[in-house]
């Protein structure tokens, strides 16, 4: 009796130490629920894991649920996977390719395509992992480490110009060097960066943000102070906001192609 009350009594504590994580801006899916709520979203970001998920994966997970909350395209969701008693979610998990040998398993689904995309957690389980997983298969905004939002928003406006390029090119320079002005002392050394980047592009064309993000990728091997590598990352990571929006143009470029 005693080892009962025991169990009873780790059982309540872990599923309340869950119940306080909900609150996470996350949300927790089963399988009658799954389809109906993914469904809804243009994005959905789902984890499946145990049903009382702990430790820093879980933790990291949490964190970009937070961040993201006001991204109202974006879901983050949760399913909680029991391997005993009436197995909640195990035929669900085993749709996805999810067994409990690899839990925690993030999946990426997007309206439109039929089978999600699985995350490759080879670079790190991090909240700033997902959010580059997020960006590079969607599109989807989300501020990664040393970008600064309102310069992110010019640099998507200055990829999107098509017509006379330069010229509007130029523009949009203008009103990030007048933005830059108002940052920040925090912000002031990622301002420089956009602005520079974009002197670049308009000097060697779209190719130099491929270069460039290869020579810093390579500078990153190498044996670099700790405040160096941050410097380097944030450039990464400002060079992704212009990526990300030249390789979505160039798709919807090639897509009207064909139309025609």
């Amino acid at each position: 009796m005693n080892r009962y009350l025991l169990y009873l009594y780790f059982f309540l504590a872990a599923k309340s130490v869950f119940a306080a994580s909900g609150i996470s801006g996350s949300v927790e899916l089963d399988e009658l629920s799954f389809d109906k709520i993914v469904n809804k979203f243009d994005v959905a970001l789902v984890k499946f894991d145990v049903a009382f998920p702990y430790g820093d994966k879980h933790e990291a997970f949490v964190a970009l649920a937070k961040e993201s909350k006001d991204v109202e395209e974006l879901l983050v969701a949760e399913v909680g996977v029991k391997d005993y008693g009436e197995k909640d979610n195990e035929v669900l998990a085993l749709k996805y390719g999810v067994t409990k040998d690899n839990f925690p398993a993030v999946r990426l689904f997007i309206k439109g395509k039929s089978e999600p995309i699985v995350f490759d957690e080879s670079n790190g389980f991090t909240s700033d992992e997902l959010r580059r997983f997020i960006r590079e298969n969607t599109g989807v905004y989300l501020s990664l480490p040393g970008c600064v939002k309102s310069l992110d928003m010019l640099a998507i406006k200055f990829m999107k110009e098509r017509k006379d390029v330069n010229t509007e090119r130029k523009k949009v320079l203008k009103e990030t060097e007048k933005e830059i002005q108002n940052l920040s002392e925090k912000d002031a050394p990622a301002g420089k960066i956009y602005k520079l980047i974009m002197e670049k592009i308009l000097e060697k064309g779209n190719e130099f943000i491929k270069t460039e993000m290869e020579r810093v990728k390579k500078l990153l091997t190498g044996k670099i102070s700790f405040d160096k590598k941050k410097e380097l990352t944030t450039r990464i990571n400002i060079l992704q906001t212009f990526q990300l929006n030249d390789k979505k143009d160039k798709t919807s470029t090639k897509a009207s192609k064909e139309d025609l």
